[in-house]
């Protein structure tokens, strides 16, 4: 896999596959794709509680999975099976976030791409703006939750190494 073309592709196909998976088993959702774009802006503005996991080896970059409070307090609740607060919608992004990153980089190295991530971290607010200027690709897709009026997007920013 060398061009960025083909190496967009794969990954928005490995996210596709995973969200869809993870948002079946984990909470009983259907999550349909979006059209989904293999060249998103390095420059993205994200609302609601978004969560992020790094990638750095043979792959160096930055997963972003964003969810609306009310999908993340949502989805907290169904996989704690209880009501939750601020904490518990904090952790089930964070989770959620790391089980994308951690399909994705699995899938990486079976491609001959070895990547560690890091810890999962969470932010939530308005209007938070990140730069990914120096990624040589970016790919991005909205996956829309049968019941919620907002989709929960997932960023992919990343250079691989040659």
């Amino acid at each position: 896999m060398s061009n960025a073309e083909t190496q967009s592709k794969t990954i928005i196909g490995i996210v596709d596959q995973t969200v869809v998976q993870l948002f079946q088993t984990m909470v009983s959702l259907e999550a349909t794709p979006g059209a989904g774009s293999t060249n998103a802006p390095r420059t993205t503005v994200f609302s609601g509680m978004s969560g992020s996991v790094g990638l750095s080896g043979r792959v160096t970059g930055i997963v972003y999975a964003t969810f609306s409070e009310q999908t993340a307090k949502h989805i907290a609740e169904k996989i704690l099976g209880c009501g939750v607060g601020e904490a518990e919608m904090t952790d089930a992004v964070g989770e959620l976030t790391n089980m994308v990153s951690g399909n994705l980089k699995s899938r990486l190295c079976d491609l001959g791409f070895n990547c560690s991530l890091s810890i999962p971290s969470v932010v939530r607010g308005e209007s938070i703006r990140v730069s990914a200027k120096n990624a040589a690709l970016g790919v991005s897709n909205e996956y829309t939750l049968e019941g919620f009026d907002r989709p929960v997007s997932v960023h992919v920013y990343a250079t691989f190494e040659n």
